[in-house]
């Protein structure tokens, strides 16, 4: 019964959804005149077109509502002027007259039968935005003309995107009715405006987590910075800000150089994720974007802005293109979290094509440019991939502390082995020479074979501290290459364990001797794990140069476990150690196993 009351209440409210704009449609058209249709354009700015006397004749028509760019209308630098010519007849006496002109971009000014009733923004070099504001102006009762020609002008500069008159249902009739719908078309604009409010100040919260948590690597730094930054332009462009009557040109300039300067800092975010070198062309491309940002703060006038705004937009290009090739770079050796980051990036960078080069506007159908949306989803997936990291660097250092403890053993277990192995040799050698000390004083000789025994005592004491050392620490590894060192131990073991091991080995000269020995301590722990745990009957080991990376692949055909992130932790520490090495030389490390299948272990680290 449940499920069909639920389903009755997603019915009616989607034809609530979709019947509610054709209700207040019938209501606006009943009791209101609307002006949606074709009207008189003109391109450039001259006031004396807002006169009533002025001759439009010449002038062409254009739809409304709909951009001057969707219609090919070009604009006298950004400038626009529309001419609406309405007949009011006398039913509309009694009411308080108002006209609805719904979102125009950027800024306007309203003028009545030649008199200014209202505008949003301030036109000019110094100019304030106001594209996501609903405008709704009344108009003295004593400029209508009743049964005759009245005529509304508005003044329009677009700034950014596209220009004209956005919203259907552009309208003349009662203040109050009108305020009711201007109502309701923000209701949809604020909600939008308060959910990604809601997202940056979640990503804001994140990002001061991570700083409290002792996390305060560039990426997240940069990172926090690029999502204050934009949070901040993205407050002082709101319908909520605007509305407060706090928003100025300075205001404005601000908006227009944070946002100038945002691919810069999107870059330092991604090349700090990356680990790519900050190069001199980077470097001059940082430069170009805060040239940029000083100009448009200091000389906003409309001929260098379309300058600063092709230059920005070649830049941005450049950038979207070093950031892509950073994140296949990435995605290509398998580096942490690359898959996501490089997702978040093509979301920004598709946003950025089309709204920024083809012209897309979400601003005319949601309120909100294409830009924002990519945006949040830009930040969404760079989140995750640094809640990843902040997740296994916590992980790693957990293992740390575990590996120090299991060190703190493994000299304890030292301590005894000399003590018990060593220890007792010494000792039986120490009384056999006293032995034969007190026995020489005495002018007895020993024996040959008693001195046989004394050498072949202290030959198998030395084999024993040498294994020891060699476990501390295989000094051979400094005079011969990991080459012959793995096939050196492979041997050993295969005849000791009776596991086949398949070898395929290149010569990798030319690496330092830390290198060497991590990836000697890799393959021992690996190796070992498979003999401990794997019942294998055979391990291929393979050990080659790629690029600029070393790879190593150990495989075998044991019983497996269910997953890389095995579940308790407290077994053992021959993976955890294993990826602790790896993480150390900024490797990666990849693990794939199913059960009674094998194990593969893939690591790939810097050569140098």
């Amino acid at each position: 019964m449940n499920i069909f009351f639920n389903l009755f209440k997603i019915v009616f409210l989607l034809f609530l959804l979709f019947t509610l704009p054709e209700i207040v449609f019938c209501q606006l058209q009943s009791e209101a005149i609307i002006l949606d249709g074709l009207h008189k354009f003109s391109a450039g700015d001259k006031i004396e077109w807002a006169k009533t006397e002025f001759d439009d004749s010449k002038w062409g028509k254009i739809k409304v509502p709909e951009s001057w760019q969707s219609q090919k209308v070009k604009s006298d630098k950004g400038m626009g002027w529309y001419r609406i010519h309405l007949n009011i007849t006398d039913r509309f006496k009694n009411i308080e007259p108002a006209i609805l002109l719904g979102r125009i971009g950027d800024i306007d000014e309203v003028y009545f039968n030649g008199k200014k009733i209202g505008g949003l923004g301030i036109i000019g070099n110094r100019y304030v935005e106001a594209s996501k504001i609903q405008r709704l102006y009344k108009i003295p009762e004593n400029l209508i003309k009743y049964n005759s020609e009245n005529i509304i002008c508005i003044r329009v500069m677009n700034t950014y995107l596209n220009g004209g008159l956005f919203d259907e249902n552009i309208a003349f009739g009662d203040y109050k009715i009108l305020l009711i719908e201007k109502m309701k078309r923000e209701k949809f604009t604020l909600a939008i405006e308060y959910s990604l409010f809601t997202f940056f100040l979640m990503f804001f919260i994140g990002c001061l987590f991570f700083y409290l948590k002792g996390l305060r690597e560039r990426e997240y730094l940069f990172f926090w910075l690029f999502v204050t930054l934009y949070g901040i332009i993205f407050t002082l462009n709101s319908v909520s800000f605007y509305n407060t009557g706090l928003k100025n040109n300075l205001v404005q300039q601000i908006i227009s150089s944070i946002s100038i300067l945002l691919p810069a800092i999107l870059l330092m975010v991604l090349k700090n994720v990356f680990k790519e070198k900050l190069t001199k062309f980077i470097k001059s491309l940082l430069l170009i974007f805060v040239l940029l940002s000083l100009t448009i703060f200091f000389f906003p006038y409309y001929e260098i802005r379309q300058i600063v705004y092709a230059i920005w937009k070649l830049c941005f290009a450049i950038i979207a293109v070093i950031l892509l090739y950073f994140a296949l770079k990435a995605f290509k050796r398998h580096y942490y979290e690359s898959g996501s980051t490089m997702l978040g990036i093509a979301g920004l960078i598709t946003g950025f094509i089309l709204e920024s080069i083809a012209g897309v506007d979400f601003l005319q159908s949601t309120g909100f440019f294409l830009w924002d949306y990519s945006t949040v989803f830009f930040m969404t997936c760079v989140m995750y991939a640094l809640a990843a990291r902040f997740t296994r660097i916590k992980e790693l250092q957990t293992t740390s502390i575990r590996i120090f403890k299991a060190h703190e053993e493994e000299r304890k277990r030292l301590a005894r082995e000399i003590h018990d192995r060593i220890g007792p040799s010494l000792t039986a050698i120490k009384l056999q020479i006293q032995m034969i000390a007190k026995k020489t004083k005495e002018g007895i000789f020993p024996e040959e074979e008693t001195v046989n025994e004394l050498v072949q005592e202290i030959t198998h004491s030395i084999e024993d501290m040498r294994a020891i050392a060699m476990d501390l620490r295989p000094s051979f590894l400094e005079n011969i290459d990991i080459k012959n060192a793995i096939l050196w131990h492979a041997r050993k073991l295969q005849e000791r364990s009776g596991i086949i091991i398949n070898l395929n080995i290149e010569d990798i000269a030319n690496i330092n001797n830390d290198i060497k020995e991590a990836l000697y301590r890799i393959y021992q722990e690996a190796i070992t794990n498979v003999i401990k745990h794997a019942r294998a009957t055979i391990v291929d080991i393979i050990l080659k140069r790629d690029g600029k990376f070393i790879s190593m692949e150990i495989k075998d055909n044991g019983k497996g476990f269910e997953s890389p992130h095995y579940k308790d932790r407290n077994k053992g520490l021959g993976l955890d150690t294993i990826r602790e090495r790896v993480e150390l030389m900024e490797g990666i490390i990849t693990i794939k196993s199913n059960r009674n299948v094998g194990t593969a272990l893939n690591i790939r680290v810097p050569a140098k």
